[in-house]
């Protein structure tokens, strides 16, 4: 039992409160009113008694324990009659007294110790329930020990020196001294010494008490506190050894002996306690105003207003997103990461030529020259990424001669058909519509995600507003991916038959240096020097066209050089690989290129370009009943608003207690 006495008020009162810990859904401990407010002294007992069968019968109902008389409440709380009441509960009764005449105090009431149990959880439970209250330095622990106890016994007192190893917070309270008998003359003379200060081994800085508490039948006869006093300070005038202590003995006889230097000893753990006090309140009115100000403020403009306000700001949000102009540029680098991944499985595709005799894969000519070797980077510097290949599988020199013979129909002798080309280049192309498909998908998605991130955080307070946004944004970024996917569909259809390129630089470049390479691995002559650095690459072609402007040939370019490989017995095979294999090389740059841009103009900018005007169109602000739908649209949610009203209460709450604290003075 916890109980708090205030001397306050114009009148005696007393509350009783339970506090549930046990069973409890969230874990929390909720605390609810037990008793009406008391205003008869002789109604609490019962109040008590009722409050205590009703924590230990979680099973039964808490008003199955008012208004029952004190027989009534034992057989109810009986374990032999009801095997589901417990013994001991983490649950607790919270006794609150109002009484002019009486001392601020609060105490706990713990439960009595035990040694043995036939349920064994039941020990710690009532140790652990013990070291949990009288652990805290503020503490003053209070440990009854009946007077025909030995002292070295005790487990209490054993608890109380491990938590209180100095002696400065443990007072010990004698009780039940009319228990000791005629006969128990050391036991009398222990207590004498004790009290009187001359034995030194079971002694506490803070002392002993004695009190002598009534008895059930004293409680029902005498009717008042001043009567039951009496009959303490008359058996303590009356009864050995208590009648022949010393003056310094006799002061701390009798409950209100007890009381009295109980609070005055409170009044210096408070001080002591008080500029820790005073910090800790500090903070946590700190931290509570950080706590509401982080919550959104309370709506004071006009309804229609706010919902605009709302809505632009989200707009504007999302627009910054978009075009990457805001602080926060996640969206676009999971863009990007797409476009990536899309450029990646499209040079998966790359036709996989293999005209030697072993077939051996050739190197890419990404390794060659101007397109010298390069780490799979991107600028960020971030390592490769995952990507859905869709290789072409090998093409052997007989897989070529059998495309050239069954596309081959009255050409003259050595003029490759074009169909032969156009087959082979439809083999790498037929899985580039799936690639696509894959990134257009995967940025519709991000970009469905990011409205809905972006709306739950500007609408989120507001259920109905989050609500009516979420459909019409829904719908207008379906509308924009219905429309958009045609549009990036038919620039991707732009690469069909016929085939060909504007890049014929690359084109030539590439196919110079393929047909090169495809040769010497059909005949195993040993590659040229083209794994060159920069450098290297340009000092050995300016010697070699210094050489050529020497004897008059001057119209030269570098790139010319790499045609002077003898090619004259070059198959029509390699000559076909070296067109098909150039032919991806600048298509497939050009596509990766023009996808991810047609999917920003067509899916992205025009979605969210758009947004603004569609979304304040759709409120339909013109209607005679506009204001009206503007505020149900602004019906806050339940949980922020009981959040911010818990808030301002505990802020004034705290607010008092901080100037309690500041005007305090002993």
């Amino acid at each position: 039992m916890e109980c708090t006495i205030t001397a306050s008020g114009p009148t005696w009162s007393c509350t009783i409160f339970l506090r549930i810990v046990d069973g409890t859904k969230s874990g929390a401990p909720s605390v609810v009113p037990f008793s009406p407010v008391i205003k008869k002294r002789e109604q609490v007992e019962v109040w008590i008694r009722a409050a205590q069968a009703a924590v230990l019968c979680p099973h039964l109902p808490q008003d199955s324990f008012k208004g029952r008389s004190r027989e009534e409440l034992k057989v109810l709380a009986n374990p032999d009659v009801d095997p589901q009441v417990l013994a001991f509960t983490k649950n607790v009764v919270i006794i609150d007294i109002c009484d002019p005449r009486g001392a601020d105090l609060s105490f706990v009431d713990l439960p009595g110790l035990i040694e043995n149990s036939l349920d064994a959880s039941l020990v710690p439970l009532v140790e652990d329930m013990a070291k949990t209250y009288i652990e805290p330095k503020s503490t003053i622990i209070l440990v009854t020990v009946p007077a025909a106890d030995d002292l070295d016994n005790p487990k209490a007192l054993m608890l109380a020196r491990h938590a209180d190893s100095e002696k400065n917070r443990t007072i010990g309270v004698v009780t039940k001294p009319d228990g000791l008998t005629a006969g128990d003359i050391g036991k009398r003379e222990t207590w004498k010494e004790l009290f009187d200060g001359k034995e030194s081994r079971h002694n506490l800085a803070k002392g002993y008490y004695c009190v002598r508490l009534p008895t059930d039948q004293e409680r029902r006869s005498s009717g008042s506190s001043e009567k039951a006093a009496r009959i303490e300070q008359d058996f303590f005038r009356q009864t050995a050894p208590w009648k022949d202590l010393t003056n310094v003995g006799r002061k701390r006889l009798g409950v209100p002996n007890l009381v009295r230097d109980i609070s005055n000893l409170l009044m210096g753990v408070i001080q002591e306690a008080l500029p820790g006090m005073r910090t800790a309140a500090a903070q946590q009115l700190a931290a509570c105003r950080t706590e509401l100000d982080a919550l959104p403020q309370m709506l004071t403009s006009d309804a229609t207003a706010e919902v605009i306000r709302c809505v632009v700001e989200f707009c504007e949000t999302m627009r910054g997103a978009i075009h990457g102009e805001s602080a926060d540029k996640a969206f676009v680098h999971e863009c990007r990461r797409r476009f990536r991944m899309f450029e990646r499985t499209l040079r998966s595709t790359a036709p996989d030529f293999r005209p030697g005799r072993n077939e051996d894969p050739v190197p890419d000519p990404a390794e060659f020259a101007e397109y010298r070797p390069v780490v799979d980077r991107d600028q960020f510097g971030e390592p490769p990424i995952d990507f859905t290949p869709y290789p072409t599988g090998p093409i052997t020199l007989a897989d070529v001669t059998q495309v050239i013979r069954d596309s081959t129909g009255w050409e003259l002798p050595h003029n490759i058909p074009y169909e032969a080309k156009k087959r082979l280049i439809e083999r790498f192309l037929e899985n580039w519509p799936h690639a696509e498909t894959e990134c257009f998908d995967s940025v519709a998605a991000a970009l469905r995600t990011e409205v809905q991130t972006d709306a739950e955080e500007h609408f989120g307070r507001f259920p109905a507003l989050k609500k009516f946004m979420r459909s019409k944004l829904d719908k207008q970024l379906d509308a924009y991916v219905s429309s958009a996917s045609p549009i990036v569909q038919n620039t991707l259809r732009s690469e069909s038959d016929p085939y060909g390129t504007q890049n014929l630089r690359d084109f030539n470049l590439m196919r110079d240096i393929w047909r090169v390479r495809y040769k010497c691995a059909g005949t195993h002559i040993e590659y040229p020097k083209i794994y060159l650095t920069p450098e290297e690459r340009h000092r050995y072609e300016s010697n070699a066209l210094s050489a050529l402007r020497s004897l008059g040939i001057t119209n030269v370019i570098a790139g010319d050089l790499y045609r002077l490989q003898p090619l004259e017995d070059i198959s029509d095979e390699v000559s076909v690989m070296a067109d098909v294999r150039s032919y991806f090389q600048v298509t497939y740059k050009r596509v990766a290129d023009v996808i991810p841009e047609a999917i920003k103009l067509n899916l992205l900018f025009r979605f969210v370009d758009s947004l603004q005007a569609h979304l304040i169109g759709s409120l339909g602000l013109g209607s005679a009943d506009a204001g009206e739908r503007m505020e149900a649209l602004l019906d806050e949610d339940p949980l922020i608003a009981r959040e911010r009203k818990r808030l301002q209460d505990r802020l004034t709450q705290l607010s008092e207690i901080n100037r309690h604290l500041a005007n305090f003075t002993f």
